[in-house]
C-alpha cells in the first residue's frame, strides 16, 4: 500500500470518526459501567461474574465500532444473507443445540456460545427495512407485500417459540409489527389485526405448555404461588421497596446478595440497583436507557436513506421492548 492510499484512509478514518454520535457512544459506556459494577456488588466479587461480563461487554464496544466504520450499503446489501443465516442457525439448534432448563437456545461454538434467537430480533428489523426501502408509500398496503412481509416474520417467530421460548418469540413479533407501523401500514390493518390477535388468544393459551400458562397468570396474579414461581418477583419487590428513595447504598444490598433472588444477575439485576440506589438511582437509570434511545431516534432523524430511517426506528423500538421485559 502506498503513502498516498495510507494517509487516505487514515483521512477517512478521521472523517467517519468525526461523524460519530459520541453523545451515544459515551452513554453505552457510562450503561455499561453501570452493569460491571452492579453485578461485582452482588457477590462482593468473589466470583468472576463481573469479569466475564467485562470481557464480553469489551468485545461488544470493538464489534460495535468495527460495524460503525463499515457503510450501511453492506447491511442493505446482505440483509437476506443475514435473515437466512440466522434462520438456518435457529433451524439447527433442534439437533445440535445445547439444552438448559428444557430449552435449546444456545450454539455451542466450543470457546463461545451464540444464542440465535437474540440476532434474530435484529435479523427481522434489518430484513424488513431492506424490504420495505424499495416499496413505496402508497404500495405498503398491498395484499402481495404484507403476504410477503407475514411471510418473513412468521418463520423466524415459529422457530424460536418452539425451543420453547415464549418470551423472545413475542418480542420478534412485536418487533416486526413497530417496522410495519413504521412504514406506515393502514390503520384499518392494524386494527383488524389486534382484533383477530384478541379473538384468538384463547386458542393460543390453550395451545401453551402448562409452564407458559402458568408464567402468563402469575404474571397478572403475583399474590398467586408466593413460594414458587412467583418467589423471584415478590422477593425482587422487597428488594426494591427497600431501597427507599436514596438506597441502602453500593455494596450494601442483601435481597441479591444473599440470593433472596435467586436470577439476581440476570432478569432481576434492576432490582439489585433499585435497593442500592433507590428511586433515585432507578430514575437516573431509566433515563439514561431512554435517553439512549433518543440518540438513536435522532440519528434515524438524519439518515439519508429509507433503509437507514426504518432501521434506526425499529432499532429504538425494539430496545424499548426489551427494557420494558426486563421491568415487567
Amino acid at each position: 500500500m502506498s503513502k498516498e492510499q495510507t494517509l487516505s484512509r487514515f483521512y477517512l478514518f478521521l472523517e467517519k470518526f468525526e461523524r460519530f454520535d459520541k453523545k451515544l457512544i459515551y452513554l453505552v459506556l457510562l450503561l455499561g459501567l453501570i452493569s460491571i459494577a452492579a453485578l461485582y456488588s452482588i457477590d462482593k466479587g468473589q466470583s468472576n461474574l463481573y469479569f466475564k461480563h467485562l470481557v464480553r461487554f469489551l468485545f461488544a464496544i470493538g464489534v460495535m465500532l468495527f460495524i460503525s466504520f463499515r457503510s450501511i450499503s453492506i447491511w442493505y446489501r446482505y440483509a437476506y444473507h443475514f435473515y437466512a443465516l440466522i434462520l438456518f442457525l435457529l433451524f439447527i439448534l433442534k439437533f445440535i443445540g445445547v439444552t438448559a432448563k428444557g430449552s435449546q437456545r444456545w450454539l455451542d461454538f466450543g470457546f463461545f456460545h451464540v444464542q440465535p434467537s437474540e440476532l434474530a430480533k435484529l435479523a427481522i428489523i434489518i430484513v424488513l427495512a431492506r424490504f420495505y426501502h424499495s416499496v413505496k408509500s402508497e404500495d405498503v398496503n398491498r395484499f402481495f407485500n404484507l403476504l410477503l412481509s407475514t411471510f418473513l416474520i412468521i418463520i423466524p417467530f415459529l422457530l424460536v417459540l418452539r425451543q420453547p421460548d415464549l418470551g423472545t418469540s413475542l418480542l420478534i413479533l412485536f418487533a416486526a409489527l413497530g417496522v410495519l407501523w413504521i412504514v406506515g401500514l393502514s390503520k384499518k390493518i392494524i386494527i383488524s389485526g389486534i382484533l383477530i390477535l384478541i379473538i384468538s388468544l384463547p386458542f393460543a393459551f390453550a395451545s401453551l405448555k402448562s409452564y407458559q400458562k402458568n408464567r402468563i397468570i402469575n404474571f397478572f396474579d403475583s399474590n398467586r404461588d408466593p413460594l414458587g414461581a412467583n418467589y423471584q418477583v415478590n422477593q425482587a419487590k422487597i428488594g426494591i421497596g427497600s431501597g427507599g428513595i436514596f438506597g441502602k447504598g453500593y455494596l450494601k444490598g442483601s435481597q441479591s446478595s444473599l440470593d433472596f433472588v435467586p436470577e439476581n444477575h440476570t432478569d432481576f439485576i434492576f432490582s439489585h440497583i433499585a435497593e442500592e440506589f433507590g428511586l433515585v438511582g432507578s430514575l437516573l437509570l431509566l433515563w439514561l436507557l431512554f435517553t439512549i434511545i433518543k440518540r438513536v431516534i435522532l440519528i434515524g432523524d438524519k439518515a439519508t436513506t429509507n433503509f437507514s430511517k426504518i432501521f434506526c426506528y425499529a432499532f429504538a423500538f425494539n430496545f424499548f421492548l426489551y427494557i420494558a421485559k426486563k421491568l415487567f
